[in-house]
């Protein structure tokens, strides 16, 4: 009886040590992609929404946890709203553009919505591109995939979008509306504190 236990539990440890391997191995082969399609996420949105933009550079000094602070302070927003990373945008001759902030939107009705937004040196937002969402397909989807609803704060800037005022909402989708609009003023709101 007690071979039986011994055996069995080298079994069972042998088979964990080999998925174990196995797990490392795939991780190791996946890592490098994986890093790099997020990247080529990342840089295809900053063109999007800055497509006058000749490159795109960090934007030096830039603190997510002091950024997320600050926005708080300054603001009342969902708890999970913050800007996750600032890039500036400059044009062939090197020259500022504007910048590119990767938002993150709190309070959608399928968790938050992450987007990179354009910011004009005036002020004004250039493009939004929603990188990640996870919103009900046909209702709360539609702010990635109904340019429309987007293009309502393109080539404006303000103190603060208000919903059902200066945007109109989705059909259905109220909570990925005023998502959206809130990670918007978050952004514009940074911008004007921080990077004006």
């Amino acid at each position: 009886m007690q071979n039986e236990i011994l055996k069995n539990t080298v079994i069972i440890t042998v088979i964990a040590l080999i998925c174990g391997v196995l797990l490392g191995t795939v991780y190791q082969v996946t890592a490098g992609p994986i890093a790099e399609q997020e990247r080529l996420t990342k840089e295809n949105a900053y063109r999007e929404v800055m497509e006058n933009a000749a490159s795109f550079e960090e934007y030096a000094g830039f603190d997510e946890e002091a950024a997320k602070t600050w926005i708080h302070e300054h603001g009342d927003y969902h708890q999970n709203t913050s800007v996750s990373e600032v890039i500036e945008a400059k044009d062939a001759s090197g020259a500022s553009i504007g910048y590119v902030l990767n938002v993150v939107a709190g309070g959608g009705y399928g968790g938050d919505i992450v987007f990179a937004m354009g910011i004009d040196n005036d002020g004004n937002v250039t493009g939004i591109s929603i990188t990640q969402i996870d919103e009900t397909p046909g209702l709360g989807m539609r702010a990635k995939t109904d340019p429309s609803f987007l293009e309502q704060f393109y080539g404006k800037g303000k103190d603060a979008f208000t919903l059902g005022d200066d945007i109109n909402a989705l059909t259905s989708a109220t909570f990925t509306s005023r998502a959206v609009t809130n990670g918007v003023n978050a952004a514009l709101n940074y911008y004007g504190g921080n990077l004006k």
